[in-house]
């Protein structure tokens, strides 16, 4: 069995992990162990958000071990640190892949580690439940009336799919899923509608997302390390 670490930005995607992508990988001869970015305020440690890049560095490095074990994260792009590998130059570029693409390539020579396998979500991890608006709307109906109209008409704008819905400060998908369903909670609706949407629908409708599942699944093909 291969063993694989993916650093998570917060509960939500620790979760996720836990539920859906552990036992899909589990299938491929890969045990994925979840380490959450602790993120400290004052005295107090809370979890959420990577906080500093030195903070998730720090954290990257010291879970690689002396013989096994890949080190891969899923971290949003949605208010990346400016310390962050690459920032400057991408802040220009309007493509999301392309921008994805210099960040993770930033990250990895940052690091500097074979066995280390960089991820970034676009934009975060709320991208992936628009794979499935009848999946969001049928949960969160629990709460209110269908408004899977509203839905529809953010998917309408972006023709390209979910992970073109960008990164604003009003318009990043948990924000715009936030104006939908007021009662969404990220932690809690997260996880459990991303649990009924499954993998399927995420992996068909964002491209990159895939790329890193697909990626992943090989390493089983690799020699043991």
């Amino acid at each position: 069995m291969i063993r694989l670490k993916i650093i998570t930005e917060g509960q939500t995607e620790e979760s996720f992990v836990r539920s859906l992508l552990a036992p899909h990988l589990a299938g491929h001869q890969i045990i994925a162990i979840p380490i959450t970015i602790p993120t400290a305020v004052g005295k107090r440690t809370h979890r959420g958000g990577i906080g500093s890049y030195t903070r998730m560095r720090r954290l990257i490095l010291g879970s690689f071990e002396r013989t096994g074990a890949y080190i891969t994260t899923m971290i949003d792009l949605y208010k990346l640190p400016e310390s962050f590998p690459g920032m400057q130059e991408a802040a220009p570029i309007t493509d999301p892949y392309q921008r994805i693409q210099l960040l993770e390539e930033a990250l990895r020579l940052d690091i500097d580690n074979r066995f280390f396998i960089p991820y970034i979500q676009l934009y975060e991890f709320e991208t992936l439940l628009f794979s499935d608006i009848e999946g969001i709307d049928a949960h969160m109906r629990v709460y209110t009336r269908s408004r899977l109209r509203d839905l529809r008409n953010i998917l309408r704008d972006y023709p390209g799919g979910p992970e073109y819905i960008n990164d604003g400060e009003m318009t990043a998908p948990s924000k715009r899923l936030l104006k939908v369903y007021p009662s969404y909670r990220k932690v809690l609706d997260g996880s459990q509608i991303a649990k009924r949407i499954s993998l399927g629908p995420m992996r068909e409708k964002c491209p990159h997302f895939n790329s890193w599942i697909s990626g992943l699944e090989e390493l089983s093909r690799r020699q043991p390390i």
